[in-house]
């Protein structure tokens, strides 16, 4: 078994993000930003707990998000740079963990090749 860390920055700015849009569900009134709300404190849960479902769901989400936030900062809506630099963070996070989870697991079917070579 694997004792890496959890992507702890991403499961921070994936609940931050998540209050944040609850805080606009609230103020708007909204039932879309209430799911994504919740999306993403579920997304955050699942990342901590190092789900790999979860943490495949989340980028494939946080990418899309920031690439629209990048649309919305074309267009001049200054406000979502937040968001791209929120979304770009736990995007940057979540594959920097990819990849070490990816060099552990080849690591050690190396030592079971080689383990069974002798």
């Amino acid at each position: 078994m694997l004792n890496l860390k959890p992507p702890r920055l991403a499961t921070y700015l994936l609940t931050i993000n998540g209050i944040l849009l609850l805080g606009y569900a609230y103020y708007w009134g909204s039932v879309t930003y209430l799911f994504f709300g919740l999306l993403n404190l579920v997304l955050a849960y699942g990342v901590g707990r190092e789900n790999r479902r979860a943490i495949k769901v989340a980028l494939v989400y946080i990418a899309i998000e920031f690439f629209l936030a990048l649309f919305y900062l074309i267009s001049g809506d200054i406000y979502s740079a937040v968001d791209a630099a929120i979304s770009f963070f736990i995007m940057h996070d979540i594959l920097s963990y990819i990849e070490l989870v990816y060099k552990e697991e080849e690591e050690a079917e190396e030592r079971e090749e080689k383990a069974e070579n002798d």
